[in-house]
Order: structure tokens, then C-alpha cells, then sequence
């Protein structure tokens, strides 16, 4: 009978032997391409197992076809092989048990062989084709070594129903794989004979996969197995192709020439190992020198506890996914929770997992408890089900507004499954509440300060860790585990204050003091070695026996102080801030420091706009601001303090809303009826509801709960309902007027929509500039962007992207698709986008400095939101020597008076985007509770920035003590290893067929004689240049990819080589040195340097430098 394998019937034989990739090629792969139904039996259950039975998989995916999978547990217990028998239950926990840790080890898998195998391997079980089970023996024999089964068992069926049968050898190793051990024995249902041995088979087959057989329990696939190759190896498209598959051929121009680079490939794929360069192995991410050193500063301590601390803008989500990406490399870490405000969870998750490869679910409690992963797909949690538990997601980013809540708290901390390691966004947001009378510790903290006792590792992520007091530092100080007299607060401000003075103007007692305390701190913290660092660098060595003496024993401190006070002021204040807490905890890197070291920033040139308001408009804003004057007026004097404060809190985000945009302020008037409806009727789960769209997009430290609680209270006011009623009837009146602005019918007369029109339209069509639009609000951003459209902007110039993610147009499909942040980028820096309008959660982590321009059209009250802003253009990297910064305000409002000042003062500028940012928002909030207008809103505006301006010099002396480790010019080989590997790519696509270029400093391989294979072409055009996403290091995917393709091209043919050896020996962490070996046989440790100029010998040998 014809069968779909006929092409193969004249191929196939009755037997093969030897490496398993050469089977793979002659036999899985061709097969698998014509079955449409595979079933298999494996005697191991592991990772190396799984990669090795997904070979030739692409090709049955292609076909559309369907796989069933029984994988042995043979891993067994000692205690369980002498049991010799074993329960069901039994059975079902060691299963248990065995996917914990293949899960775990799934992190750790870095090749494309194994890659890509278990990519096919995800996708089929996310589309249902392929079904996996255990099998698990009843009965345990010392001694098992090969699979619980006697040989692995292959059947393939093809669509006209004939059949390939294989058995072979058992041990399914990668070793076994590598080294001659497979060995296949083939029976086709075409040979006479071989059906009834088939059918046999598929007999055995079948008892097993249905739970019928005497000799084992079968279960389905752990699903903490399932969870893991969703998380790290899903992919939205199918696999394409095996990488095995014979016919992915690159073009063998030269076979000895090309086994001549892999003595190059070789020494590059270890690189990224080495001490020097270890910060270029974790992804295609190159990062600057002092993030490289926050990263290294990070992991030279135990337990890994560090408060990272950059200025905003220079990249310290980069550093913490630095940190975790080396930390699971190593098998250090394996449970990580990250905490973030609730509006930046999706930029984390895209961030860790394009420059690091790191799959995050990111959890949202409503409309309904789910997971989602970065590709979109999401796991749905039962309403009581626990996010902290569920098997398999061991990466998880989580709201703190929802994770403080004192049920979801209780629900972490007595999770059975801790973690490993504890990450906190904006960090600042867990300090203590302070008052001239109270201290009082805020949910937040109290949330961290529990984790501290539960999980060994914390990163704690502020810009701004201390404001104006150092005991403001003390609380974050307190989470990573200090401890000692450190945790009384008059000793560490004593302790402060005391180094804030002039050396000469410190007393012997308090030098005395100052002593005692980093005694207690270095006896407690640092390792005898370290503390020998920092006496050796900043102790004369004739006094450096009675600081020794002082340490070790805890004793004269007043003698100590005196002698070296006399002899050394200025040593001795260095050698007690370098053993002070901060500069142990602390790295922090800032914008002056960088420019000190030679960092080129652009010139930033500000230009205000008033918005030109008709009488009609303006009388609207009128009305918007006497709605909140009357309203929350009255119900902030009947409430309790707390709640008083959160009214207020939601009061001026109503302002901020109704100046923003009159869209905006139509959306909020719209919602806030919808929420006094649920007021009045009591339902908490629709005022919830309500609430979460308002305060979403917040940067608060309160959530809906507390506002809910507040307005509930409300309710047992006297006459409070009266009130409320009366506020519908003023919404619903303001609302009817607000109508000609909705989302649905936007009208082109809104005078602030035509003043950002005409500032966009200037900027990129009369000045050539790319611009980014920002608005706290997604309603602004949506109306701006109709607007704009409206105006006969072509969609394809514009981009958008708002804490939902991002959207492009696509011509083919005639509208805008969802995009991560990744494809938002490179739209705008190709030649079609030249617009992105915004919301703040793209100044998060998103580079944009293809764009020069920033217009804002609405001002957060915390000034280090702007500088976000500004910063996504005016950073390292932007390659303009000016952008351009566009306020656009209503004339006269508080935001237009109180910046404007404050953009005119560029003396003080950094002060308050920095730690007096709260003296600036305190002066929004006394103007708008004041209803300050014309002179008095001048004055308030100029009593503000005098008080900033009176205690700056104060700030900056605060700020010295408390400044922590930071980079300190290192000179970096980054840029010559980038050379190197340009010249390999350029040399391995030469002679693989393919050709290279580079264009706006980013390396394409394109087309030639071979081709560029589809899961490679999203990597081109990786940056040879830092600050760049997609940056060519040693682990690049396209790096990776030739370095597959140059040993697979030359498999068997013996490089040219000289006399000399490599070897990379590792520490725990996976990084070390690399020996050179000479014919001698003397080994010899190299530096960077030498590591290099041994890149440029290996170039030598393999004669060849192509350009």
C-alpha cells in the first residue's frame, strides 16, 4: 500500500550506531517530517532526557502532528531501593519531588541544542499536541543505572497509517548522545514481517501510557514542569526547524578554514566566565562601567543584601537583572519575588526578559487573580488560591500596594515555598512614617522587615534613599540587616552628624564615638580580610597596629581618636566612613560623578507653552476646581487624621487629572459618580473596581482599600449622604459639559490637543526631531493620539505605550497591534516612527534616545517623574548635543507657576528632583489646599524654592556622609572585547556563506551564498556600542549561533593550532580565571589584558581578518 514515507523507503536502514546528533540527522529528523503521530518511551526523567527525545520535533510540529511521551523516573531515593517496593502515594511524592528540581535545573540550560529542543517541546504542550506522563517502577532494584525501562521504544505513524518502529539502547544521556552511545534497532511496516513485531510494540506502548501495566504507576507531568518550559522556553511561533536538521546548511567554503575559528568560537563562548568580563555573559545587554560595578559590589557579599541607589536615569533595574541573571546562572537562587509599585510590574517583566533572558509572571488581583508571562499568556488563579504557591512559577513580580494588604501578607510569609531572594522597587516607599511626635511603621515596612527574617538575599532599589534626615536611611538599612547600637536612631544621626562637620571641628569624644560604632559594625559585617583592606588603604602603617589592637578587642577608642587625630585628621575620618554602614550596603552612582569621570550628557534646552484658553475653557477649569474646593473641603474637616490624609491624597490626583487633559478630567468626573454610586449601596467590590482605574496609574503609597476605608467612614457622618447626593448632581452637571471631550467624541476646539498638535508638528515635520509625548494619564495619551490622527498624522509615524504595553500600526492589517516595549524601540529608531506618545511607564527602563525631543503635557507632583521623563532622551548615548524639553500647562496653574521657577533655577534643580523632591510636592499640595491664585500662589511659589534654597548647602553635606560606594573610573576593556567579537562575526559569516555590514554603529549578518535563519533575524543588528538594547556580547544569540554553525560545518576535521592551552577555572558562581598552558606545561593566570592578547593570537592562527 503507498505510504506518506515512501520518500524514505530507500533511505532508512535497520540500524544505526553511533553519535546521536548523526542519527538524529539520518533517522529522527527525515521520519518525523513525514509522521503524523509519534509515541515514545524514555527510561530517564530528566532535562538532558527531555532535549535529547525532542530531537526531530520541528518536523512533526510542521506536519501537524501529534506526540504521546512516557519519561522513567529512575532517580530513586536509597531509602526507596530498599524498601524494594513502593506505594502509589509513595510514587506520586517522589514524583513530586523529581519535577521540583528538573524545574529548578531548567534555569540553568543555555545551549541552542538544548534550547531550542525544549522550545518545541513547550510549544507542543501549550498547543496541546503533545501529552507527557511518568512512569514510576512499583518494584526498585539497587543498582538501576539505565532508565527504568530496557530499551527507549519509537513508533512513528504516518497519515496513511503505516508505521516506523525503533527500540534501542537505553541510556538516553547527553554524554550517551555525544559519544557513540546511541544505537537504534528500525522495524517499517512496509518489510514483510514487521507488522506483527509493530503491533506488539504499540501493545506495550499502550499498558503503559493508559496505567495498565503490572510494573509501574504512571501520572501526568508534574506541573511544576509544565509551569517551567512555559516560563523559559515558550515561544508565540512554532519551531521551524531542528537544530540538528541536515538540511540548515551553511555553505562549507573553506572546511579547513572554518575548523580553524573553532579554536575562537571555543575561547569566546568562555569569556563570558571570566572575572573581568563576566558582566558581557548574561544576555545582550552591555552595561556602562559603574552599573557593571553595582553588580560586582552586589556579589562579592553574603548574603547578596544591597540597597541600590543610582540617580534616576542611570539604570538600576539593569543592575538588580544583572544581579538576579548571575544568581540563577550560579544555582544560588532559585524562588525570586519581585515587589513593585503596581504600575511598573509589565516593564520589569519585558526588561528581565529581553536584556537577560529571564521569564517573570507578573501578578494582577483583579478583575481576577492571574499570572501573566511577557509573551501575553496567563495562568488563571482560583479566587482563594494563593499567587505564592502555585508549582512551577518560581520568577514572580507582584504589586506591594497589594502584597502589604495583611491578608496577602499573612499568605506570603506562611508560604510553604520561600524565596530565595527578595527584590523592592522605589524602595523609599517602605521607610517609617515620622511626625514631630511619632514614629509609626508603614505596611510596607513592616512587610520587609519580615521577608528579612524569611528570605536570605534583598535588593532594595531607591533613587532617593535619604532626603533631608539620615535617619530616613536607617529604616532601609534595617531590612538588609543591620543590627547592633546601629539600630538606635540617636546613635546612628549622632553617628552622621558627626562626620557632617569639618575634621577640625570634631572633638576627641566623638571621634571616640564614631570608632565604637564601626567597630561593633565591622566585628559584626566584614570578614577579617576586608577589614584589612580598609586599613591597609587608609592607615599610616606606624598606626596601624593599635587600630588592628582596637578592633579585635573593642578597647581604646578615646586613645585611638586622639593619636590619630593629631597625626592624620583626614585618614581617619576616610577610614571610618569606609567602614560605615552606608558604603557597605549602599553603591550609589551619580550624574556629576559620571560626568567627573569623562560621561558626555547633552544640553538641555526648556521651553514653556501656556495654553491659549477661551473664556468658555476657562470657566470649565473654574468649575473643576470649585467642584473640589466645595466637596473635599467638607469631607477632609469630618474625618479621621489617617483617612483625612488619604482624601487629601485623592483630592489632588482629581486636580492633576482635570488639568491634564479635558478628557481626562471627563473620565475621572465619569468614574467618580460610578464610585458614589457603590458608596450609597454598599458595594465595596464595585467602588474597588472604580477606584483601581483611578488610582492606577499613581504613584502613592497608599491603595484603593485605604480610600474606600476612608469614604465608608464617611458614611457615618450626620448628613454625609445629603452631601454625597448633592456631589452627583454637581458630577453629573459637570459631566454633561465635559460630554464634548469624551473618548467616543472628541472635539477638535480643545485648545490644549491643538497646543501639543502644533509643538509635536514643529519638533519632527519642520525640525526633524523624534519626539516623546508624556502623560501620567492613559486617557490624555489616548485623546492626543485621536487628536493627532484627527489632524492627518500618518499612524505609521506614531507609536504608543502606557503601563498596558505598546502599539504600532500595521499597514498590512490597516491598524495598530500590541507590542512589548523592544518592538516600540526599534520602531522609533527605524525610519517610519517618529512620534511615541506615553504615560510615564515608558520613562521606566525604556530606551528612547533615538528621540531628541520631550514634550510634557501635564506635570507630576514629584519632580524625579520628570526627570524620568527627560531622561529617556537626555542620557548616556544620545548621540544629539541638545534635546529639546517642551512644558505645555494651562497659564496661571499651580504646576505652570511652581516649575517654571523651578526650570529657571538650575542651581537647585538636581536638589529637588533629588532629596527635597518632597519639600516640592509639599508646596503643590499647600497651593492647591489653599486654592492659591495670582499673588499668593507667587509667594507660595517663592516661599517653596527659598526653603530649598536655605538648606541646600545642609542637603549636600547630608547627602556626603550618606553617599555609599560608587564606581570610580576603572579603566574598561569592554570596547576592545567588542572589537573581537565584530571580527569573529565578520570572520565566521564569511566563510559560512553569509555577509555582514554595519550600519548606525549596530552589525547585521544578511543573506549570501546561505541564509539567515528566522530565529535569528529578531537578534540583527545587535549595538557594538553601550547603552544600546540588543548589544553584541560573547552571549549573544547571533555570537551563539555561528559558533553552533562553525563547529557543526567542521565537525571531525582537526584545527591548525599552536602549541598552547586555555582553561577556564571556576568558582562556585560559575566565574574564575583563565589559565594559558604553555608545551611546557606551566600554567599561567591571565589579566584582562592578556586575555585579549590571546583572542588576537587565536585571529593570528586562524589567518583571516575579513572587513
Amino acid at each position: 500500500m503507498p505510504c506518506f514515507f515512501d520518500s524514505l523507503k530507500g533511505s532508512l536502514s535497520i540500524s544505526y550506531t553511533g553519535e546521536g546528533s548523526r542519527i538524529a540527522r539520518d533517522f529522527y529528523i527525515p521520519v518525523l517530517k513525514k509522521s503524523s503521530k509519534y509515541y515514545r518511551l524514555s527510561g530517564y526523567f530528566s532535562i538532558e532526557s527531555l532535549t535529547i527525545t525532542a530531537a526531530g520535533l520541528a518536523g512533526l510540529v510542521n506536519n501537524i502532528g501529534h506526540m504521546k511521551l512516557v519519561v522513567g523516573a529512575h532517580d530513586l531515593s536509597p531509602e526507596l531501593i530498599r524498601a524494594y517496593t513502593i506505594s502509589r502515594n509513595e510514587a506520586k511524592n517522589l514524583l513530586e519531588e523529581m519535577g521540583q528540581r528538573i524545574a529548578s535545573g531548567m534555569e540553568s540550560v543555555e545551549g541552542i541544542f538544548e534550547t531550542e529542543r525544549l522550545k518545541a517541546l513547550a510549544w507542543m504542550l501549550a498547543n496541546g499536541t503533545l501529552e507527557i506522563r511518568v512512569a514510576i517502577p512499583k518494584k526498585t532494584f539497587v543498582g538501576r543505572g539505565n532508565g527504568i525501562f530496557h530499551e527507549k521504544l519509537l513508533i512513528m505513524e504516518d497519515n496513511d497509517g503505516c508505521f516506523v518502529e525503533a527500540t534501542g539502547s537505553a541510556n538516553e544521556t547527553r554524554q550517551a548522545y555525544d559519544l557513540n552511545g546511541e544505537s537504534l534497532t528500525v522495524h517499517m511496516s512496509w518489510r514483510e514481517g514487521a507488522m506483527e513485531y509493530i503491533e506488539k510494540r504499540k501493545r506495550d506502548f499502550e499498558s503503559i501510557w493508559d496505567d495498565k501495566h503490572p510494573d509501574y504507576f504512571v501520572f501526568p507531568l508534574p506541573e511544576a514542569i509544565n509551569r517551567k518550559l512555559h516560563e523559559r522556553f515558550w515561544t508565540e511561533k512554532p519551531p521551524n526547524i531542528d537544530p540538528e536538521d541536515p538540511t540548515v546548511r551553511f555553505i562549507k567554503q573553506d572546511i579547513q578554514k572554518i575548523a580553524d575559528i573553532v579554536p575562537i568560537a571555543n575561547f569566546i563562548s568562555e569569556i563570558g566566565y571570566l572575572n573581568d568580563f563576566s558582566h558581557l555573559g548574561i544576555g545582550p545587554v552591555r552595561l556602562y562601567p559603574h552599573q557593571t560595578y553595582a553588580a560586582d559590589f552586589v556579589l562579592t557579599r553574603f548574603p547578596y543584601r544591597c540597597l541600590l541607589a543610582d540617580e534616576v536615569g542611570l539604570g538600576k533595574t539593569l543592575e538588580a537583572g544583572a544581579i538576579i541573571k548571575r544568581l540563577v546562572e550560579a544555582g544560588q537562587v532559585e524562588r525570586i519575588l519581585i515587589l513593585t509599585p503596581k504600575n511598573v510590574a509589565r516593564q520589569w517583566s519585558e526588561e528581565l526578559w529581553y536584556h537577560f533572558g529571564l521569564r517573570f509572571w507578573y501578578f494582577e488581583s483583579s478583575p481576577r487573580k492571574r499570572f501573566i508571562s511577557t509573551d501575553g499568556s496567563e495562568i488563571i488563579l482560583g479566587q482563594n488560591e494563593s499567587p505564592f504557591g502555585r508549582a512551577g512559577v518560581d520568577h514572580l513580580i507582584v504589586s506591594w500596594h497589594y502584597a502589604r494588604r495583611d491578608y496577602v501578607k499573612n499568605d506570603l510569609l506562611s508560604s510553604k515555598r520561600g524565596f530565595d531572594l527578595i527584590v523592592v522597587d522605589e524602595a523609599h516607599a517602605a521607610r517609617k512614617k515620622r511626625s514631630i511626635n511619632k514614629i509609626e511603621a508603614t505596611k510596607l515596612n513592616e512587610l520587609c522587615m519580615e521577608l528579612s527574617i524569611t528570605s536570605p538575599h534583598i535588593l532594595l532599589l531607591s533613587a532617593t534613599p535619604v532626603q533631608l534626615h539620615s535617619v530616613e536611611a536607617l529604616d532601609l538599612l534595617r531590612i538588609l540587616g543591620l543590627g547592633g547600637p546601629w539600630v538606635h536612631e540617636k546613635d546612628f544621626e549622632k553617628f552622621y552628624n558627626i562626620l557632617r562637620n569639618e575634621p577640625s571641628e570634631i572633638e576627641d569624644e566623638e571621634w571616640a564615638f564614631a570608632l565604637r560604632m564601626v567597630q561593633s559594625f565591622a566585628s559584626r559585617n566584614m570578614s577579617p580580610d576586608e577589614v584589612r583592606g580598609v586599613v591597609d588603604a587608609h592607615i599610616p602603617q606606624a598606626l596601624s597596629e593599635i587600630v588592628y589592637k582596637m578592633l579585635a578587642t573593642g578597647q581604646n577608642f578615646g586613645g585611638v581618636a586622639s593619636t590619630m587625630k593629631h597625626k592624620n585628621v583626614e585618614s581617619l575620618r576616610k577610614f571610618i566612613m569606609s567602614l560605615s554602614p552606608m558604603q557597605w550596603y549602599m553603591v550609589r552612582n551619580t550624574r556629576k560623578r559620571l560626568e567627573q569621570q569623562g560621561f558626555k550628557f547633552p544640553d538641555r534646552i526648556v521651553k514653556e507653552v501656556e495654553v491659549k484658553l477661551s473664556a468658555e475653557h476657562s470657566e470649565l477649569l473654574e468649575k473643576l476646581d470649585q467642584y473640589l474646593e466645595k466637596y473635599y473641603a467638607l469631607y477632609e474637616k469630618l474625618l479621621s487624621p489617617n483617612n483625612k490624609g488619604t482624601i487629601g491624597f485623592v483630592r489632588s490626583i482629581y486636580h492633576q487629572r482635570f488639568v491634564s487633559s479635558f478628557t481626562a478630567a471627563y473620565q475621572t468626573v465619569k468614574h467618580r459618580r460610578e464610585f458614589l454610586d457603590g458608596l450609597l449601596s454598599r458595594d465595596e467590590e464595585s467602588m474597588r473596581r472604580v477606584a483601581e482605574k483611578i488610582l492606577e496609574e499613581e504613584e502613592w503609597e497608599g491603595d484603593e482599600d485605604d480610600f474606600i476605608d476612608a469614604m465608608v467612614e464617611l458614611l457615618e457622618k450626620k448628613d454625609v449622604e445629603v452631601s454625597i447626593i448633592r456631589e452627583k448632581e454637581a458630577l453629573a452637571a459637570l459631566e454633561m459639559e465635559l460630554k464634548q471631550f469624551a473618548p467616543d467624541s472628541l472635539t477638535i476646539s480643545d485648545p490644549k490637543l491643538k497646543a501639543i498638535k502644533d509643538a509635536v508638528s514643529d519638533l519632527y515635520h519642520n525640525k526633524g526631531r523624534k519626539v516623546l509625548v508624556f502623560s501620567k494619564y492613559t486617557d490624555t495619551v489616548d485623546a492626543i493620539h485621536k487628536y493627532l490622527q484627527r489632524y492627518g498624522f500618518d499612524p505609521q509615524e506614531i507609536a504608543l505605550y502606557t503601563g498596558a504595553g505598546g502599539r504600532i500600526y500595521d499597514p498590512s492589517v490597516s491598524r495598530y497591534i500590541e507590542v512589548g516595549k523592544e518592538e516600540v524601540r526599534k520602531s522609533l529608531e527605524g525610519k517610519t516612527v517618529g512620534i511615541v506618545i506615553c504615560t510615564d511607564a515608558a520613562s521606566e527602563g525604556l530606551n528612547l534616545q533615538a528621540a531628541s525631543a520631550v514634550i510634557n503635557v501635564d506635570m507630576p507632583w514629584n519632580p524625579a517623574r520628570v526627570e524620568q521623563r527627560i531622561g529617556r532622551v537626555d542620557r548616556l548615548g544620545q548621540k544629539s548635543s541638545e534635546v529639546g524639553v517642551i512644558n505645555i500647562w494651562y497659564p496661571d496653574s499651580i504646576e505652570a507657576r511652581m516649575y517654571k521657577a523651578l526650570f529657571d533655577r538650575k542651581e537647585i534643580y538636581q536638589f529637588v528632583v533629588g532629596p527635597a523632591q518632597e519639600i516640592f510636592s509639599s508646596g503643590l499640595r499647600k497651593a492647591l489646599d489653599e486654592g492659591a491664585k495670582g499673588e499668593k500662589l507667587r509667594k507660595l511659589v517663592e516661599e517653596t524654592l527659598y526653603q530649598i534654597d536655605n538648606i541646600k548647602e545642609d542637603i549636600a553635606r547630608t547627602q556626603g556622609t550618606l553617599s555609599g560606594a560608587a564606581w570610580k573610573g576603572n579603566e574598561s576593556l569592554d570596547g576592545e572585547l567588542v572589537d573581537r567579537l565584530v571580527r569573529f562575526v565578520k570572520l565566521a559569516s564569511y566563510y559560512l556563506g553569509l555577509t555582514t555590514r554595519i550600519d548606525d554603529d549596530r552589525l547585521y549578518i544578511e543573506n549570501g551564498i546561505a541564509n539567515v535563519q528566522p530565529e535569528i533575524e529578531e537578534w540583527n543588528g545587535a549595538s557594538i556600542v553601550p547603552g544600546k538594547p540588543n548589544a553584541l556580547t560573547p552571549v549573544h544569540p547571533i555570537i551563539k549561533w555561528l559558533i553552533s554553525g562553525i563547529k557543526k560545518v567542521s565537525d571531525g576535521i582537526t584545527p591548525r593550532f599552536n602549541d598552547k592551552s586555555y582553561y577556564v577555572v571556576k568558582n562556585f558562581n560559575r566565574i574564575g580565571s583563565l589559565l594559558s598552558i604553555d608545551k611546557d606545561g606551566i600554567p599561567e593566570e591571565l589579566n584582562s589584558k592578556q586575555v585579549l592578547d590571546a583572542l588576537d593570537e587565536l585571529f593570528e592562527y586562524a589567518d583571516g581578518d575579513i572587513n
